[in-house]
């Protein structure tokens, strides 16, 4: 039940978040605004995780475990993220390459996801259409020059739609597929029962 709260979840801000990218991609301060949202990213759980290890007791016996030797890292984490939000103008050139390496991989993944399940049930060619069109977008956005961030944005937010899309896909798919296999097991243990009452019978 938590994997399908996250997976529709993740849908959900995958598509919120390509249709803002459609919306505003030639908004001037939007490169600044999603270095911003970066680092915001970076400084909210690094908050947390560390406002967590603070408040963690921690026995005395268990010294060596100190959960706290991980405020190191998570300090690390917090510093990158203020970095960014104060200069966030100073990482709009590196935009770029994130979506790219973004789109690269969101493309492969439900690729290989598709190859793997049509070996468990029936997936059509065209399901892979789409993503892999979204990883020749990451591959074309990481050729592409720095200046054409607005086209990388608007690449990005279609093929975070084009990739919501797929997963809604496959998750139907998948849900079809169950559900057929629940009525195939249904009526053989209908044939079985029947099977078992008319034994029963003859014996009788």
């Amino acid at each position: 039940m938590k994997g399908k709260v996250t997976l529709v979840l993740t849908n959900i801000i995958m598509l919120a978040l390509g249709c803002v990218l459609i919306a505003y991609y030639d908004n001037d301060r939007m490169a600044e605004m999603i270095a911003i949202a970066l680092g915001v990213l970076f400084l909210a759980p690094s908050l947390y995780s560390i406002i967590m290890l603070l408040f963690t007791n921690v026995p005395t016996e268990d010294a060596m475990h100190n959960p706290r030797y991980n405020l190191i890292p998570t300090i690390g984490g917090l510093s990158f993220g203020l970095v960014i939000v104060i200069k966030a103008s100073l990482f709009v050139g590196i935009l770029k390459y994130v979506f790219a390496v973004l789109l690269i991989a969101g493309g492969l993944y439900y690729v290989f996801y598709l190859v793997f399940a049509r070996g468990k049930m029936r997936m059509p060619k065209w399901y892979f259409l789409l993503p892999t069109l979204v990883a020749i977008a990451g591959v074309v956005a990481l050729v592409l020059p720095i200046e054409s961030n607005p086209i990388i944005f608007l690449m990005t937010g279609i093929s975070l739609i084009a990739l919501a899309v797929t997963s809604i896909v496959i998750s139907l798919s998948e849900y079809a597929a169950y559900r057929a296999e629940l009525k195939e097991a249904a009526k053989k243990a209908e044939v079985v029962s029947v099977e078992a009452t008319e034994v029963s019978s003859e014996q009788q």
